[in-house]
């Protein structure tokens, strides 16, 4: 990948386009040859690697610092990485398959990226999981070998499974390759404080937020990948659409924009071909690999928005409420999108463009 043309993007599928915005008006103060760069985590070095699992486990063991009136409401909260978690938990129905999905998951990692700075001395940039690298075999991937290099092994084999049923979406989902617990790896030992919430094969507490600690799941599917998140999926999600409501739609799997040939959308093969905690849609931030899958999706957004950045940088459709239910008001640039307990409100119009507003990084 030529990171030095730092005017192009390029996605492993041959794509080349210019950045969205490079050169137009912005009202930040981003200069575009000294933003960061994120890389596909297997273009950092080990040691890359490994200072970046040891921020996020830094992020795990911060105690939280939310008010003991709000303790009482979120038991579950035990660190500044649960904040995120139970954020995410709490505003699911807001931020997905709603007009601020996109841009709302834009500044929940870059905010996560920015505490991993601040708060674990971290100096690197938040990594992206370029899935059509590992849709074949996702489970052989150097991201889940489970060395110190990595992000954790699969989860523990469990054999005799049948098809998991989501009550979600109302399907089966294909058995993995793992199931249990992550047993090797920087997050072998993890304890998730929350959920499960809402996953196929997973039993949900009585409590969004009640204290459940457990280990981290995964169970690695290539069944799920194969069919949602191979290079093909991704270029044609991106020449395909030309309009944000069937592109975001598409892309995840919203009713709304079915496409016969994409059972899953690469947001969701993202999330269940991982499995487990990261096929938990709302409890899925407890799962680190949450945070690469997702900067990949902002990666796709971001080249789809510079293939014509005049009509697409500041381009929106939807409301409030997941699949407009129950119906309200359509979104607009002007409103203020909430993040919970990891940030301030902030207008929607600042989180078009990654190189303005608050951001201030480029993909590979």
């Amino acid at each position: 990948m030529a990171t030095s043309e730092r005017g192009k993007l390029f996605v492993s599928s041959g794509v080349e386009i210019n950045h969205p915005a490079v050169g137009r008006e912005r009202t930040g103060g981003c200069r575009p040859e000294d933003a960061q760069i994120r890389q596909e985590w297997r273009e950092l070095t080990q040691e890359e690697r490994q200072q970046f699992t040891d921020a996020v486990r830094c992020l795990q063991s911060i105690p939280t610092t939310l008010a003991d009136d709000l303790r009482q409401i979120y038991p579950g909260v035990q660190t500044r990485y649960d904040e995120f978690l139970a954020t995410h938990i709490n505003l699911t129905s807001v931020i997905h398959q709603t007009a601020d999905f996109l841009a709302w998951h834009r500044y929940f990692i870059h905010t996560f990226e920015q505490d991993l700075k601040s708060k674990c001395q971290y100096t690197g940039s938040l990594p992206y999981w370029d899935w059509g690298l590992d849709a074949e075999n996702p489970h052989l991937s150097v991201l889940f070998n489970g060395d110190e290099y990595s992000m954790g092994s699969n989860g523990a084999f469990i054999p005799n499974r049948d098809p998991a049923y989501w009550p979600a979406i109302h399907e089966y989902i294909p058995v993995g390759t793992g199931g249990g617990c992550v047993y090797e790896g920087p997050f072998s030992n993890y304890t998730i404080n929350m959920g499960p919430i809402d996953g196929a094969g997973q039993k949900a507490v009585n409590y969004r937020f009640e204290h459940h600690p457990h280990c981290l799941k995964r169970d690695i599917n290539p069944t799920v990948t194969r069919a949602s998140v191979t290079f093909r999926h991704i270029t044609e999600l991106i020449l395909s659409y030309d309009t944000i409501e069937w592109f975001q739609g598409v892309m995840q799997k919203d009713p709304r924009f079915s496409v016969p040939s994409v059972p899953y959308g690469v947001h969701r093969g993202g999330h269940v071909g991982v499995g487990m905690v990261m096929g938990d849609a709302a409890g899925s931030p407890g799962d680190p690999m949450f945070y690469l899958h997702h900067a990949q999706i902002d990666r796709v957004w971001t080249i789809w928005q510079g293939l014509d950045p005049d009509t697409r940088r500041h381009a929106i459709w939807g409301t409030h409420t997941i699949v407009d239910t129950p119906p309200t008001a359509n979104m607009t640039l002007d409103d203020m999108i909430d993040f919970g307990f990891v940030s301030e409100p902030v207008q929607f119009r600042d989180l078009m463009d990654t190189l303005d507003g608050p951001f201030c990084y480029y993909y590979t």
